[in-house]
């Protein structure tokens, strides 16, 4: 009796086992579109020869339209550079910055315990992160707008500037290099 107990468990546990699995579907592949160029026909016109008199010759104009090219536009180069500023032993670091518009900030928890990042009032932009936990980052874009954007802690009150402005001389601008000539 135990034994038709142990087959009978056996076949239900196998019908499970069977049913709960699928078999892979073969992936359909995709065709890739492929674009051939297409001419238009050309017609010529072949004289026909005769015996006795050569007739003149018909001369058919053949005219072959050329594709007009289409201008590419010119991707236009924007600033797009991410600054991290890190979050240490409770304070910013650095704790004030300059940058182009329109470049990323990043904050970096690399401190023990738990950071929130939050504008200062009246400062024209409003941006606030969740608790940012260590080892996590939080990220802001500084659009085109120039300006002193300052920032706070509130977990432990510490602050820090992000200063955009325009021009080469801040953190990721691109430096001129002028030569001079000695003769």
């Amino acid at each position: 009796m135990k034994i038709v107990y142990g087959v009978c468990i056996f076949l239900l546990l196998l019908v499970a086992a069977s049913g709960c699995t699928q078999q892979q579907a073969a992936p359909v592949p995709t065709p890739e579109p492929t674009t051939e160029p297409t001419m238009p026909p050309a017609t010529a016109v072949v004289p026909a020869e005769t015996g006795a008199t050569p007739a003149p010759a018909e001369v058919t104009e053949v005219v072959t339209t050329a594709a007009v090219p289409t201008a590419t536009p010119k991707p236009q180069l924007t600033h797009s550079q991410t600054t991290i500023i890190y979050i240490r032993n409770n304070t910013f670091v650095p704790q004030e910055i300059m940058v182009l518009p329109g470049t990323g900030i990043a904050w970096v928890n690399e401190d023990r315990t738990v950071h929130k990042i939050q504008t200062l009032p009246d400062i024209g932009i409003k941006f606030s992160s969740n608790d940012i936990v260590p080892g996590a980052r939080f990220g802001h874009t500084f659009s085109q707008n120039e300006g002193s954007f300052g920032y706070i802690d509130p977990h432990t009150n510490a602050t820090g500037l992000v200063i955009v402005k325009k021009g080469e001389s801040v953190v990721g601008a691109p430096k001129i290099q002028t030569t001079v000539s000695t003769t």
